[in-house]
């Protein structure tokens, strides 16, 4: 699980000193972790790695092996793996999992909050957001004013908040 998670969060930041923003959210699979990130979502598939649920690093682990491993492997989109990564997501909220990592791996957390269309999660996904954003004022205030900051924002407007926005009436 640690190796894992070092391995994505190591390919993410070489992504983004790379290439900038965004970098990372290219459906093109990190070469050198292609083959293990398979296999891992393959035992993940299978339900070998449930046992990992019991962290919140494992939790965040399953989260981005069933949510964002498998667009970086190329894989079509799945409904039963994101629903998998919204109710591991979910349930990590309710056990305070997420408030137990890093503000880079609360982000990987929340990957099916971005994800999903439900106007609820996208509400839940603001108000998590805003929290992190106080925290990170308070932890270190360069970052908090970082542009990320506000594409993550964008990124968790609820759907019927920008339909609604943008309605001709």
């Amino acid at each position: 699980m640690q190796s894992f998670l070092s391995s994505w969060f190591t390919a993410e930041q070489q992504a983004l000193d790379a290439h900038g923003s965004g970098a990372f959210e290219s459906p093109e699979p990190m070469a050198n972790h292609q083959a293990d990130w398979a296999m891992l979502l393959e035992q993940a598939n299978l339900g070998a790695l449930e046992h990992w649920q019991a962290t919140p690093p494992g939790t965040l682990a399953l989260i981005l092996l069933y949510s964002a491993v498998p667009a970086k492997l190329g894989l079509p989109y799945q409904e039963r793996r994101h629903f998998k990564a919204r109710a591991l997501c979910l349930n990590g909220i309710r056990r305070g999992f997420d408030t137990q990592l890093d503000l880079g791996s609360r982000h990987g957390f929340y990957t099916p909050l971005y994800h999903s269309w439900l106007d609820e999660d996208k509400a839940l996904l603001a108000r998590l957001l805003a929290g992190m954003r106080a925290l990170a004022a308070d932890e270190d205030p360069d970052r908090c004013r970082l542009a990320l900051w506000q594409q993550w924002h964008n990124q968790a407007i609820p759907v019927s908040a920008a339909a609604e926005s943008q309605s001709i009436d």
